[in-house]
């Protein structure tokens, strides 16, 4: 539920106080339970009323599960101002983004393991409360400029400043199966997040020659109270939050640009962009004596990617489309260093023989990257036809023509490399 409301005091001809207030509430229930013995195992799927939670760092015996409901309230009060210049070339406005974040959860437990949050940290005594409840006021200034030179050009100017805080699901400490391969564990701690945030943009159209050039530049830092911790064996994913500040931060550029040629009664489209960035990523080790511990590992990746497209009506019933993509990334760790490439085609062929018919062809070809030296190539080929009558539309499909059976692709996630493969739905051939 989203309730606001917003008041503005003008003050002469170029200022201007704004007052927005506004109320954010979410009610979440969620109820976990682990099983005794595993269902791998055979076993059936125990569910207990009783739930604990505590702080512990290892899992808890098995069979218990646990339960957590409540509101998630947010009242925001962003006070700030706009001011323009005489000619309204030049606009200026800045928020201070007060906000009390707070979440009031109940948990059931059994009266030997009563539990209550202090400082965004579960913690379980006995004779305390069976209350959750965390709140924290917080400021998120925020600025914007924008600059008009003229018709054809314009320059825009952000900045800003976030706080965010976990939700429910931080409070959970025992494992839960979120995905068929991937197991989480939070640490009992109130996630909070806080981001820095600047972007720029500046924008030149030429709308007699049909022509419009843009470029954008951003800059973001961010740091967390927890780290994310992995451990992968074989094809299963562990991740596990642990109590420590963590930082990151990222840049990119990009530009973009369109062309319209009327005679061809073309569009022609190109854009690019670059970005980089670091951050810090954990991953499991072992201590000695049956301990296990983390190891901080900093992380830095590298990206850039290039697309294109047109489209050309050369006769009024005929429309041809392709687009090209090409993308690169590289994960920097330690003396590691990762990379992988993207290069995918598609076009399509429209045909309308009377104005409600329309029959059209399209293709596309995927190429990733795999590992260093494999690749993976895919082609798909589909055919449909739509006529309409009124209200009413009739379309006629047929999908993978080349019967293509797998789709793979190869993602690098800060330490970890992960490549998927997934089937396709072909086409039965007798």
């Amino acid at each position: 539920m989203n309730v606001g409301s917003s008041f503005q005091i003008p003050i002469g001809k170029a200022f201007r106080l704004n007052l927005p207030v506004s109320v954010s509430a979410m009610y979440d229930k969620i109820k976990t339970w682990r099983a005794s013995p595993s269902p791998s195992q055979g076993g059936d799927v125990k569910i207990h009323d009783s739930d604990a939670l505590s702080n512990q760092t290892s899992p808890p015996s098995e069979g218990l599960g646990e339960a957590l409901s409540g509101w998630s309230l947010t009242p925001t009060l962003n006070p700030g101002f706009e001011i323009h210049s005489k000619n309204r070339r030049f606009y200026l406005s800045a928020g201070i983004g007060a906000a009390l974040k707070g979440l009031y959860y109940n948990r059931r437990n059994s009266e030997s393991h009563p539990s209550s949050l202090e400082d965004g940290r579960v913690v379980t005594e006995e004779g305390k409360a069976n209350k959750l409840n965390y709140t924290k006021p917080v400021l998120n200034p925020s600025m914007g400029i924008n600059y008009t030179f003229s018709a054809n050009s314009k320059l825009s100017f952000s900045t800003g400043y976030t706080t965010s805080i976990g939700d429910m699901m931080t409070l959970l400490t025992e494992p839960m199966q979120v995905d068929y391969r991937s197991v989480r564990t939070s640490s009992g701690i109130i996630g909070e997040s806080n981001t820095w945030h600047t972007s720029g943009d500046w924008k030149w159209q030429l709308p007699m020659q049909y022509f419009t050039l843009s470029l954008a530049a951003s800059h973001s830092e961010g740091k967390q109270n927890t780290l994310t911790s992995q451990s992968v064996s074989g094809i299963d994913v562990s991740s596990t939050a642990l109590l420590r500040d963590s930082r990151s931060r990222s840049t990119s550029f990009s530009v973009a640009a369109t062309k319209n040629i009327p005679t061809l009664f073309a569009k022609l489209g190109a854009d690019g962009n670059y970005s980089f960035g670091s951050g810090e990523q954990a991953i499991s080790s072992s201590l000695g004596g049956g301990q296990e511990g983390a190891t901080i590992i900093d992380t830095r990746t590298n990206s850039y990617a290039l697309h294109g497209n047109a489209t050309i009506t050369p006769v009024p019933w005929l429309e041809l489309r392709y687009d090209i993509n090409y993308g690169w990334s590289r994960s920097r760790y330690s003396e590691e260093s990762n990379t992988t490439t993207s290069l995918t085609h598609s076009g399509a062929v429209h045909i309308f023989p009377i104005a409600a018919l329309d029959l059209s062809l399209d293709y596309d070809h995927v190429r990733r990257q795999l590992t260093a030296d494999q690749y993976k190539r895919m082609s798909l080929f589909n055919a449909s036809a739509q006529y309409k009558w009124k209200q009413c539309v009739l379309r006629l499909e047929l999908d993978n023509l080349l019967n293509q059976r797998h789709y793979a692709y190869t993602i690098f996630n800060g330490i970890n490399t992960y490549t998927y493969d997934y089937t396709l739905c072909g086409v039965i051939r007798r």
